[in-house]
């Protein structure tokens, strides 16, 4: 059991319209640093952008011993390693005015990788589900494959980012096309600053700026983007490749610095100190979105030919970059059409030719540029808040009982002030909770 209880913190929006829906959220969230945990807090507050959206309610998914400082809308936490939390929070929300249950889902994150967890988590649930899924593995193993088919069971939809994921899904897993959505992975509108005032902030002026950004682990790449320098500064001198984000704490913790120092190695034995800088701490979205401002080329080196999305990549072509891509799932989805370059997986070779094509042909990368910008258009937050509020709304509805409740009719018989009194008063009663207090002792 969590040392502390969070309170929540107060907010008055709950709800906006008498039709507003409420949602709770399964997820990592702020401020657990991961990519899960940022994608759910932009979810949450873009789908709050519209007027159709109630209070929302999120459980956080905890590993460490001792729960973070969780503040509104957190109102529980689960340690994912223990399973019967998982019901216990599945009675909360039972329990709780809300209509349906959002599940960002990612392997890892649910009680390893068959997600026994959650599996219990959903068996007890009796609110409509919609779990989006952040990982979709082609050619899945045994336990991956009747993972995902539990969860799709006991989900009314899933949400994916990428069209290839519904052919994976339905070829790999025998899983309904028609209980599969396509909706894009947010990412914010681009600064409005040039770029060159943006190089001029970083004190990168004159420079042409390459860039990644993210948590820093290994898979991503990074040697190969490196060892590409040399041959691109021979052509471009001015060239500085910034590396932006702090390792994973995941990896720190297993193997502290190990990955960056073997890179910072790599440096000094090519000779780089002057054209490579380490950005290394946690980078907001809103510092994100200045350094993607300033840059010329934005690199994407992973190495693992099956991530089926990446935020950061959402994020880069939403800005307007020019983006230089190992070809995995996510990147041949989104730089189709001209959208990006793609290069070989493992090649310096490769990403020297292309950044240094981009370079070399301005209108080419202001031909690339212009495609990105113009579809990332229909990737912005707000965009994607209203799709899945669209969504969330459409299995509500399919999902509605024919009658209701005794409390469900006390409560539509209320005025709407006191309707609103009531639900605010439901709401903020209960504190961030850990679940384990909810359910019997070990």
């Amino acid at each position: 059991m969590f040392a502390h209880t969070h309170p929540v913190r107060s907010k008055t929006i709950w709800p906006r319209r008498p039709d507003a829906i409420g949602i709770a959220y399964l997820s990592t969230y702020p401020p657990r640093e991961c990519g899960l945990a940022t994608f759910c807090e932009d979810l949450v507050t873009s789908t709050l952008l519209g007027d159709q959206a109630a209070e929302p309610v999120i459980v956080a998914m905890e590993r460490d011993s001792q729960a973070r400082d969780y503040t509104w809308p957190v109102a529980l936490i689960v340690n994912e390693r223990r399973e019967h939390e998982y019901e216990a929070a599945a009675d909360h929300l039972n329990d709780f005015p809300v209509d349906l249950v959002s599940i960002q889902h990612e392997f890892g994150i649910f009680g390893g990788v068959e997600s026994r967890g959650l599996v219990r988590f959903l068996d007890r649930l009796v609110k409509p589900v919609v779990t989006t899924l952040h990982t979709v593995l082609p050619r899945p193993d045994h336990d991956v494959r009747e993972c995902l088919r539990a969860i799709a069971r006991r989900s009314q939809r899933l949400v994916v980012m990428n069209a290839l994921a519904v052919d994976i899904l339905y070829h790999d897993y025998a899983i309904d096309r028609h209980r599969i959505s396509l909706i894009h992975h947010g990412a914010i509108p681009p600064s409005p600053e040039s770029r060159e005032e943006a190089k001029d902030r970083l004190g990168l002026t004159g420079r042409k700026v390459l860039s990644t950004f993210g948590l820093v682990a290994r898979g991503k790449g990074l040697e190969y983007a490196i060892a590409a320098l040399p041959a691109i500064r021979e052509r471009h001198p001015d060239v500085c490749y910034l590396i932006v984000g702090q390792t994973h704490p995941t990896v720190r913790q297993d193997e502290q610095e190990t990955y960056r120092e073997a890179l910072t190695r790599r440096i000094h034995e090519l000779g780089l100190q002057g054209s490579v800088r380490f950005v290394n701490r946690y980078i907001s979205k809103s510092e994100i979105v200045r350094f993607l401002a300033a840059t010329d080329v934005y690199i994407t080196p992973y190495i693992n030919p099956n991530q089926i999305t990446s935020g950061t990549l959402a994020y880069a072509l939403a800005s307007g970059a020019a983006i230089v891509s190992t070809p995995y799932l996510y990147a041949r989805f989104l730089l189709d059409e001209a959208r990006g370059l793609l290069v070989d997986f493992r090649s310096a070779e490769g990403i020297a030719s292309a950044v240094s094509r981009l370079l070399d042909h301005p209108e080419l990368q202001r031909s690339v540029q212009r495609r990105a910008r113009l579809y990332g258009q229909q990737m912005f937050w707000p965009v994607i808040g209203a799709h899945y509020l669209k969504l969330f709304r459409k299995v509500v509805r399919e999902c509605a009982p024919a009658a209701v409740s005794a409390d469900d009719q006390l409560e539509l018989a209320l005025p709407g002030p006191a309707q609103r009194s009531l639900r605010h008063e439901i709401g903020r009663s209960r504190p961030a909770t850990p679940a384990g207090s909810l359910a019997a002792a070990d």
